[in-house]
């Protein structure tokens, strides 16, 4: 897993890059392989948190705004774990449903495994 992080108008202090990291790479125990890009934004009194990740031939995208940055990545990563959770467990179901599927003709063609015919 690869991770980018960039700050726009803000100083990125190794805290706030060790903190964000830290955050992010619990994401790795849900899907291998991720390329994700974290932006860390200021702007007057708000901070914006947005995290993109691509892998899997999907892109997901987390995007908070509040006014503590701690608590926008919190919430930008809450956001993104979800998604990629979901996307995780679609793409389990799609394929335990295909061996269903696949096992239920098998069971209704009539065909023995021994290849004798009736």
């Amino acid at each position: 897993m690869t991770i980018e992080i960039t700050g726009r108008h803000l100083d990125l202090t190794p805290a706030t890059r060790a903190y964000a990291e830290e955050k992010i790479r619990k994401l790795g125990r849900l899907v291998d392989a991720l390329e994700i890009q974290v932006t860390l934004e200021a702007e007057k009194h708000r901070y914006t948190c947005t995290i993109v990740s691509r892998g899997h031939g999907a892109t997901h995208t987390g995007e908070i705004t509040s006014p503590d940055l701690f608590a926008s990545i919190n919430e930008a990563v809450d956001v993104l774990a979800r998604q990629l959770r979901k996307s995780k467990t679609s793409r389990l179901a799609a394929r335990r449903e295909g061996a269903a599927t696949i096992r239920h003709l098998e069971e209704t063609d009539g065909n023995t495994a021994g290849g004798e015919h009736a």
